[in-house]
């Protein structure tokens, strides 16, 4: 799967809180709470966590699922096969709030995973 994002979503990342959630997550602290990245949309404001804003930052229509899962299984100390199905499953209901659209990968054996 290849996620897109939805070009009609705004959005930033929040440095000072991205660095301040960093900060706890490298001394073990809670960190998951924190909003480090703002979405609007549709008149809506949504934020998320640390471990979303680093799936969405990466999230451009050509870093596939396990490219991303890998990532971000450096960046967290985390085995890649146990984090590519928490990002399948972020993905996956961020693209039915219409925020990102799944394309299937396609290989000479078809597609490896797709969403609905």
């Amino acid at each position: 799967m290849r996620p897109k994002r939805n070009p009609d979503i705004v959005w930033r990342l929040e440095k000072g809180m991205q660095e301040l959630a960093w900060d706890k997550a490298r001394k073990g602290e809670e960190y998951e709470d924190l909003g480090v990245l703002t979405l609007m949309t549709g008149g809506t404001i949504h934020q998320l966590n640390l471990v979303g804003a680093e799936i969405w930052t990466r999230i451009n229509g050509i870093n596939s699922l396990e490219k991303i899962a890998a990532e971000i299984a450096v960046l967290f100390g985390a085995d890649p096969a146990d984090i590519e199905a928490d990002v399948g499953e972020f993905l996956t209901g961020i693209a039915e709030k219409g925020w990102v659209t799944l394309s299937p990968d396609s290989g000479p054996s078809g597609p490896k995973w797709s969403a609905r």
